[in-house]
């Protein structure tokens, strides 16, 4: 399965302001959206706990610091 894929889970860790706007059952953090802003909820910064910028893209299985659901 590619790193990328939409149906690969990304960090329970990543968020966007419609995570709590919408609810997270209705906003789907694996692909990504042009208007968004994706922080990780650990640092609670741009910036994941390995020094790499977040998003769907990104926080995925392969970082270190990736936490699945």
């Amino acid at each position: 399965m590619d790193a990328h894929d939409a149906t690969n889970p990304v960090c329970r860790r990543l968020r966007t302001k419609m995570y709590y706007v919408a609810g997270r059952d209705h906003v789907n953090l694996r692909v990504s959206s042009p208007t968004a802003q994706y922080w990780c909820s650990y640092t609670t910064t741009v910036i994941g706990r390995d020094e790499t910028p977040c998003s769907p893209e990104t926080c995925r299985s392969h970082r270190s610091c990736y936490e699945s659901e």
